[in-house]
């Protein structure tokens, strides 16, 4: 009979790191499920269960209820998908370097170098779903999905976008009329 959370947990905290690896031949499967219904990415699921185990195991002094294994396991998966996520968010930010470039390589002859300005000065939230969407050519499935975000707060992100270009261009001039949703 395979000893208990409680008993391998015990055992790893007395001495016997070995007994970590009952811990994990029992929950790799599970864990690393529930961290791809987080993630999506299977490679990124993997690194992210490995990543837990190896926060457990260096936290198992922290661990009040050694029976509670599993759900304390899955506390900090759920801590380190959100890492993650919000990793892949900072590097997913679009610079104004890069919309620049995007511009300049955009076969669009009519685009105006105001919307462009008016873009780069969005908020990072803002100016990020606007590139993705109109530069970039993302569906907003795409756009929610990439940067870890309900499709609905990507498409009040565009709106709000869409009515602060307005602002910037009537500001310049009355060219609001150039940013259509």
């Amino acid at each position: 009979m395979p000893p208990s959370d409680a008993e391998c947990v015990r055992s790893c905290l007395d001495g016997h790191p070995e007994a970590f690896r009952h811990l994990v031949a029992r929950y790799q499967t599970p864990l690393t499920r529930h961290v791809r219904f987080h993630l999506g990415e299977m490679g990124e699921a993997m690194e992210a269960a490995q990543e837990t185990f190896v926060r457990a195991y260096f936290a198992l002094g922290n661990l009040r209820k050694p029976e509670s294994f599993f759900s304390w396991l899955l506390g900090i998966a759920d801590r380190v998908c959100q890492e993650t996520r919000r990793a892949a968010m900072r590097h997913k930010s679009v610079s104004c370097d890069q919309l620049e470039l995007a511009e300049a390589t955009k076969p669009d002859p009519g685009a105006r170098p105001a919307v462009t300005e008016a873009v780069t000065r969005l908020p990072d939230a803002y100016r990020e779903v606007v590139v993705l969407r109109f530069y970039g050519g993302h569906s907003c499935a795409d756009i929610s999905r990439d940067l870890g975000v309900p499709l609905g707060t990507v498409t009040k992100r565009l709106s709000r976008a869409y009515v602060l270009l307005r602002e910037q261009l009537a500001r310049r001039g009355g060219a609001g009329s150039e940013v259509t949703p």
